[in-house]
């Protein structure tokens, strides 16, 4: 998979590279439940498709925009994962900023590092989803409704 992503940014093809941009924001948008709430809308322009497509086919996206890509899409994934997983996805992070210097180097990486951590919240979200009749599990979820109304006041 590595090898591929390298030869479609050294060839140029956009259309690829643009398809797993968007794979990964969509990945993202499904962990969010309220499809019309205020993090559905912010994280859909944090993940503005189109422009990150702008800035590819005129030569913007350098070094700079990746750095600040990375940090924001792990930005995103630790606000939507279990805290357990915190320490994981920033050692993922890190992968990524110690794996080269160029955008060609950076992006594979970034593509595994990031898919490894999406894999990881779906597998989360779906053992949470079969064990909610657990009793830890429904404690769990009244201490989050609960912090979630405290923090409302």
């Amino acid at each position: 998979m590595e090898k591929i992503v390298k030869d479609a940014i050294n060839k140029n093809d956009f259309d690829y590279i643009v398809r797993l941009y968007r794979e990964i924001r969509n990945r993202l948008e499904k962990m969010l439940f309220n499809k019309n709430g205020d993090a559905y809308k912010t994280l859909s322009e944090d993940f503005d498709v189109d422009f990150f497509e702008q800035r590819l086919r005129h030569n913007a996206f350098d070094a700079s925009s990746m750095r600040s890509l990375i940090v924001k899409t792990f930005s995103w994934i630790h606000k939507l994962q279990m805290p357990l997983r915190d320490r994981e996805s920033e050692q993922a992070k890190m992968r990524i900023f110690q794996s080269g210097a160029s955008v060609t180097e950076v992006v594979p990486i970034y593509i595994r590092e990031v898919h490894g951590c999406l894999d990881t919240m779906e597998r989360d979200m779906k053992e949470f989803y079969e064990n909610r009749n657990h009793p830890v599990v429904k404690e769990m979820l009244r201490q989050a409704v609960e912090h979630k109304h405290s923090q409302k006041k």
